[in-house]
């Protein structure tokens, strides 16, 4: 588990340790111990540790409805009678009743903090991100060095609009928590159509010496080849591969997500 500590709230952070290298999160307001869980995959590790930290969970929250983020949502809500589940409109298909519909710019309070709300579709229409301080929970829509796929109900230029028009848009001090761990694959795959970035090498490195896969919005612009579309060494490199690409930013993220989805 990695923790991040804050004056107001702390972060935790849960390997559920499947094939899927999943992530879930528990948020705790640090005033009252209220809390809320975020993409619950594994009910049973985060009751325990709710329990053992005699915490209350207030809220759970759902980035998407893709099965294995809201696996958890059922056990949790019926052992905390007041929690309710949240998910944008277009996943209110997936989940249980006790359900709040969110959208862009709502604003979901706990103990004394507050988390907002942006929409963050492409990975599948209903994804949304969550953000408190400079911290923000993105599910499968930007890993380290990665992207979600668009295999489940995605599309690739909705993604699109969603890194050109609000990942890439963060602050760069912003906290990335993701929702599966892919960092080495994803470092693999980035040096394949950016060889020459050394920051790709650096990163590969510092995480092979340690487990904490976390990384910013400041960082993400330097190794993420699905932030750098316009970056012109990408760029050129790809157009010497497959020619027939085009070179507009639209093209070539779709063409990297298309070489990712095959690697």
């Amino acid at each position: 588990m990695y923790i991040l500590e804050n004056e107001n709230f702390n972060i935790y952070r849960f390997d559920v340790g499947n094939e899927g290298r999943n992530y879930q999160y528990i948020v705790k307001c640090n005033e009252t111990s209220e809390c809320v869980v975020i993409d619950p995959l594994d009910p049973v590790s985060l009751l325990h540790f709710i329990r053992d930290n005699k915490l209350r969970v207030a809220e759970v929250l759902n980035t998407h409805g893709h099965p294995d983020h809201i696996g958890g949502n059922n056990p949790i809500i019926k052992v905390f009678l007041d929690s309710r589940i949240h998910i944008h409109r277009e996943g209110l298909d997936f989940v249980a009743p006790r359900t709040v519909v969110i959208d862009e710019g709502d604003v979901i309070t706990f103990g004394n903090q507050s988390i907002s709300v942006i929409n963050t579709p492409g990975h599948c229409p209903e994804h949304v991100s969550f953000i408190i301080g400079n911290n923000i929970f993105v599910g499968d829509t930007i890993f380290l060095s990665g992207c979600g796929n668009v295999k489940f109900r995605g599309d690739v230029d909705v993604l699109f609009d969603t890194f050109k028009d609000k990942i890439r848009t963060l602050d760069d001090n912003m906290n990335i928590f993701c929702g599966h761990d892919y960092a080495i694959n994803n470092l693999e795959y980035a040096l394949s159509v950016d060889p020459n970035n050394k920051a790709i090498n650096d990163k590969t490195d510092k995480l092979k010496k340690s487990d904490e896969a976390l990384s910013t919005v400041a960082e993400e612009r330097l190794y993420n080849p699905f932030m750098r579309f316009d970056n012109e060494g990408l760029v050129t490199n790809l157009k010497e591969k497959y020619p027939e690409m085009n070179t507009d930013g639209r093209s070539v993220f779709t063409k990297l997500r298309e070489l990712r989805n095959n690697w």
